[in-house]
């Protein structure tokens, strides 16, 4: 028989051979530069071209933005840590870290989880949905018999949002949660790595305890969150230093929460006094009465919200995507 001669040891699979051209030359001319598809037929371009023309300021910035996010949305080749701090409390941390995940989630479709890191008494988990909170916490995971070895196994501990972002809480017992060390945590984040792209920590109030030493040290950046109120807003800038020299130095995300809707002039003043600051990305949310009662009833829906709200979400949302390597 002729021919080459065998080799057993040539495993190489044969070569694949691809078509000589793109999607981008089969669809020229049909394609926007964000890679939508254009109508086909000129009347319907037409359309839509008035359609794109009419559209409000409003319309048209909120557009962008859900531009700018779907950029953002590339998987990441190692998973992520954001800390979600104050020096102050009741400031809104928790709000921040679940809008966030769920802006994230919803529009980068990355495998986000928000942890309850509060070593008092936290609320996170109480911001699920009746119908798929869990009843189970940090706390439980890492009790369990042996770890989870697939997503799956992680179920009974986590509480789905419609997004896709996933809530881990803390124990309901301040005693429980107190009991939780920093090899604790470094075990808990090391496990929660294996399956999620992005680890949203909510912390407590405060900066050095050894929950927040611990989250900052392991972030790859932090969320800041102050209130209007010029005791927090001149508490949190001072801090900044201190949140800049723990390792997320560039990686800051300032957040003015429950910001007045009118541009009152103390507000103009401390979002001054905000851009002063050495902090690249700053986000201000407004005061909503229907986001706080969505929160509240565990019915969180960006869409049932004001355009002004949801534009300021998607903000803070598109500044954490940035952030990200």
């Amino acid at each position: 028989m002729s021919g080459r001669p065998h080799n057993s040891d040539d495993t190489r699979e044969p070569a694949v051979t691809r078509p000589g051209f793109g999607r981008a030359e089969v669809y020229r001319g049909r394609l926007d530069e964000h890679g939508r598809l254009l109508p086909t037929r000129p009347v319907g371009r037409l359309l839509a071209a008035l359609r794109e023309r009419l559209r409000s300021p409003g319309e048209r910035a909120e557009r962008e933005l859900d531009l700018r996010l779907a950029g953002c949305g590339r998987g990441l080749e190692r998973t992520e840590h954001v800390a979600v701090v104050s020096p102050k409390g009741g400031v809104g941390k928790t709000t921040c870290t679940l809008i966030a995940g769920d802006t994230l989630a919803r529009h980068l479709h990355l495998r986000c989880v928000a942890v309850d890191a509060n070593p008092d008494y936290g609320t996170l988990g109480s911001l699920a949905p009746d119908r798929s909170r869990s009843d189970r916490s940090l706390a439980d995971l890492l009790r369990a018999d042996r770890e989870p070895v697939a997503p799956g196994e992680l179920r009974p501990y986590i509480s789905p949002l419609a997004s896709g972002l996933h809530v881990l809480a803390a124990p309901p017992a301040a005693e429980a949660m107190a009991a939780l060390t920093e090899e604790h945590y470094g075990r808990l984040v090391e496990l929660l790595g294996r399956f999620y792209e992005l680890i949203l920590l909510d912390l407590g109030t405060g900066l050095t305890g050894p929950l927040a030493r611990f989250a900052l040290h392991r972030a790859d950046q932090a969320v800041v969150v102050a209130t209007p109120e010029w005791v927090t807003a001149e508490r949190v800038l001072a801090a900044l230093g201190e949140i800049q020299g723990r390792g997320v130095e560039g990686q800051l995300t300032l957040v003015l929460n429950q910001a007045p809707a009118r541009e009152t002039a103390d507000r103009q003043l401390i979002e001054s006094a905000f851009r002063e600051a050495d902090v690249a990305r700053r986000v201000v949310i407004p005061y909503d009465p229907r986001l706080r009662q969505m929160l509240d009833a565990g019915a969180y829906d960006p869409a049932g919200l004001p355009r002004q709200t949801r534009t300021a979400i998607k903000q803070l949302g598109l500044a954490v995507a940035e952030g990200l390597a």
